[in-house]
């Protein structure tokens, strides 16, 4: 019986909330981004690569703040070497990336109609961050937002856990 209750801790432990909320908030600033890419090539205001920027740039600004207040719950000042630094760099990595792809993939598809080029670098750029989405999860739990909001489920030293009024001492409750 104890495998079966420590399997269901796992399971319905902070591991998994942190995922489903990373998820989500990387579902919204990928819509964000891939909306603002499709828009700025789609209506020919932009290169591929200006348009997978400036999705980029839309999509990772949503997708700090969400991180680091919602999905991780850091709400005091941040760190600028671990969370800024690090957040910005490895989303940096990204645009690279996705820029460089997108690129690749107008050229390899300069010779067909504007609509389908446009769905396939559309394509390419969800490709890109799909293919990168674990990898950075992992990057921003286990160093970016390492070590607050972990008391969420009571594990760790208790250093950071929000006390009961019970458990207060007398002398600051009226």
């Amino acid at each position: 019986m104890r495998g079966v209750t420590d399997l269901l801790r796992r399971l319905l432990g902070r591991l998994p909330r942190v995922f489903t909320r990373y998820t989500t908030a990387s579902v919204a600033a990928g819509v964000v981004s891939e909306a603002t890419l499709l828009t700025a090539y789609g209506t020919h205001l932009l290169t591929p690569g200006q348009a997978s920027a400036a999705g980029w740039a839309s999509g990772a600004v949503l997708n700090f703040v969400l991180n680091r207040w919602w999905v991780f719950r850091h709400r005091e000042q941040p760190k600028p070497l671990r969370e800024v630094l690090g957040f910005w760099l490895t989303s940096l990595a990204a645009l690279a990336l996705s820029t460089w792809a997108t690129g690749v993939a107008a050229r390899l598809a300069a010779p067909l109609e504007h609509g389908p080029r446009v769905i396939l670098v559309g394509a390419v750029f969800l490709g890109v961050y799909g293919l990168l989405f674990v990898a950075k999860f992992a990057l921003f739990h286990y160093f970016v937002f390492a070590g607050k909001g972990r008391s969420e489920t009571g594990s760790g030293s208790g250093a950071g856990r929000r006390r009961s009024r019970h458990q207060v001492p007398s002398t600051t409750r009226e």
